[in-house]
């Protein structure tokens, strides 16, 4: 959320904290009685170079502008960023409206229960008749909401403007579609409906498969307001939990869902007959350590479809983040492993799985990684005792290799590439060149805390794993006793963090989470970490790290504050020197290992 650092950019804390309590100057900092308890000695400072306050009294407490004005005016963090943007003069982004309040969502749900209901009525007996064929049980079809659309073409448009929607509004939701004629139809005739939802579980739109011999054989609803096939997964929202615990299968179709979900293999999801789009990819990135691709084993034509994929699954090399002394910070996209199952046979994956369930786990539990797999299928396809095949084999892997962000597996799969081709690696080198990782960027002559380097990001990576460990996973909840809101530096972090305080229930905190927050709550959940015993190992190494920095910026700016006392104010203060010896302390029992 970087429209909080705009905003704080353009305001001066001490402007805003002067308006609520009498300042006074001390060196270069300001200091006051402290607004939030009692106290006849100024414990309340205000730093302008570092735009935090915090009071070294009672409230043992600090933060930010937001924090500040959220706390003295009792404001929801909703609150203090518009009344903070309308100061600042930032727009704010229009707000997103909740998808269950959408009209297309709701147009669409009354289209599905309309379709839901001619296939459990007579006219519908035919389209039950193909589904029992196909191996799918009532339970099956009830789970995925299929329907059925009458064959006439208008019954669903006369059913919706029957209930007050006008044609209009059907057509840009793209339920019905205008022929040449210029009349209006309903765009699915006599197929068999397939209800399309996106992750969230909010229904976009509809496929359909058609029952005769119309074309063409599957239809989608088109692009619109709500509706984006490259960007949704079928079936994702019924498996996004089993994806986060093991791997993701994508499949084609929608039966091919279906039917291996009704044999308990609820990982699976279909990119709906299309190459993987990037949109699609980012998805599963989010989500899964293990992407597996059931394949046609005929690769014949699909040398595009696979540079496609790996187009959109390349890695980005490291970007360097911050810098702490001598040691560079790098931070990586996290990238799951990509393998290939290979269909056998030429059955599709819903009849694999429904004649037996064993089969198609061994299908799956052989998956090979995506290289290997493309190492041997080239290999097959081309003859590479000729000059043309081995140029048509370097030309497709040689940019796959090179996109692989580490350098040992770039360095393995271009000798395998050499050997596959019959050359010597100086060969290829001379012709294709050689993959190398991008070198990192020169050292700045004047280094700086990696605090001040991540006040600049627009994530903070530490938080967000530490919030993403307690909403993913809330058997983890004992482990994040030592956290408080001092930990979080950021606010949206720190709201998260409140609202977890509240309830760890994580339906609850997406339906109460103020609306500016949702977008980064879903960045949050979607952030990929381990599971089981490493997710726990992992949250307390971040719990250790965040005390750590925490410690770190409670002692500068002590040492701020002290070095603008007078010292015979210090000296008389005995409370004041107990506290500058307990964090002296507290600071060296937790770098010899252990967090109080």
């Amino acid at each position: 959320m970087a429209i909080t650092d705009d905003i704080k950019a353009r305001l001066d804390i001490v402007d805003i904290v002067g308006r609520y309590v009498a300042l006074q100057k001390s060196g270069r900092s300001f200091k006051a009685l402290c607004p939030f308890h009692a106290e006849r000695t100024p414990s309340f400072f205000v730093f302008p170079e570092r735009q935090t306050w915090r009071c070294f009294g009672a409230c043992a407490t600090g933060g930010d502008v937001f924090s500040f004005l959220m706390r003295i005016d009792n404001l929801t963090f909703s609150e203090a960023l518009k009344r903070l943007a309308e100061e600042a003069g930032v727009p704010l982004p229009a707000r997103r409206r909740r998808a269950d309040e959408e009209p297309a969502y709701q147009l669409n749900e009354a289209a599905r229960e309309y379709f839901s209901r001619r296939l459990g009525s007579e006219a519908g007996a035919g389209a039950r008749a193909y589904l029992e064929r196909r191996g799918l049980s009532s339970d099956s079809v009830q789970a995925f909401e299929l329907g059925l659309s009458p064959s006439d073409g208008r019954g669903l448009g006369e059913h919706l403007r029957a209930r007050g929607h006008s044609v209009e509004e059907l057509a840009t939701v793209g339920l019905v579609t205008r022929d040449a004629g210029g009349a209006y139809r309903d765009l699915f005739r006599n197929r068999l409906i397939f209800p399309i939802r996106d992750i969230q579980g909010h229904l976009a739109g509809f496929g359909g498969r058609a029952l005769d011999d119309s074309t063409p054989k599957y239809l989608n609803t088109p692009q619109g307001p709500v509706f984006n096939k490259g960007g949704i997964l079928y079936g994702l929202h019924k498996a996004v939990e089993q994806i986060r615990e093991a791997e993701v299968v994508v499949v084609e179709g929608y039966m091919d869902v279906i039917g291996t979900h009704q044999q308990g293999f609820t990982n699976v999801v279909a990119s709906m007959g299309t190459s993987m789009t990037e949109a699609q990819v980012a998805l599963l990135r989010r989500l899964a350590r293990t992407v597996i691709l059931a394949l046609d084993p005929d690769v014949a034509g699909q040398e595009a479809s696979f540079r496609n994929v790996w187009d959109s699954w390349q890695v980005r090399q490291a970007e360097e983040v911050a810098r702490v002394r001598d040691t560079v910070l790098y931070q990586r996209p996290r990238m799951p492993e990509l393998k290939v199952a290979v269909l056998v046979g030429g059955r599709d994956p819903d009849e694999i799985a429904l004649e037996s369930a064993e089969t198609w786990r061994q299908l799956i539990a052989g998956a090979v990684p995506l290289m290997e797999y493309l190492f041997s299928t080239f290999a097959s396809r081309f003859d590479l005792g000729s000059a043309e095949g081995k140029n048509r084999v370097a030309l497709l892997l040689f940019p796959m290799i090179a996109a692989l962000s580490n350098p040992f597996e770039q360095d393995h799969y271009f000798q395998r590439l050499a050997q596959l081709l019959g050359v010597s690696e100086q060969a290829l080198e001379a012709t294709m060149g050689r993959p190398r990782s991008p070198r990192p960027r020169a050292r700045r002559r004047q280094q700086e805390p990696v605090g001040a380097s991540l006040e600049r990001l627009e994530h903070d990576p530490l938080e967000e794993w530490s919030l993403a460990l307690l909403f993913q996973h809330p058997e983890l909840t004992p482990g994040a006793s030592a956290l408080g809101l001092e930990h979080f530096k950021r606010v949206e972090n720190r709201e998260l963090f409140t609202y977890w305080l509240k309830d760890a229930n994580m339906d609850m905190i997406a339906d109460s989470v103020d609306l500016e927050l949702r977008d980064h709550l879903e960045h949050i959940v979607s952030i990929q970490l381990p599971s089981g015993p490493k997710a726990e190992a992992y949250l307390n190494d971040c719990v250790r790290r965040l005390e750590e920095r925490r410690l770190r910026e409670l002692k500068v700016e002590e040492e701020l504050r002290l070095a603008q006392t007078p010292s015979e104010e210090f000296l008389e203060d005995e409370a004041e020197e107990s506290s500058v010896l307990e964090l002296t302390e507290r600071i060296r029992r937790h770098f010899q290992g252990g967090i109080d």
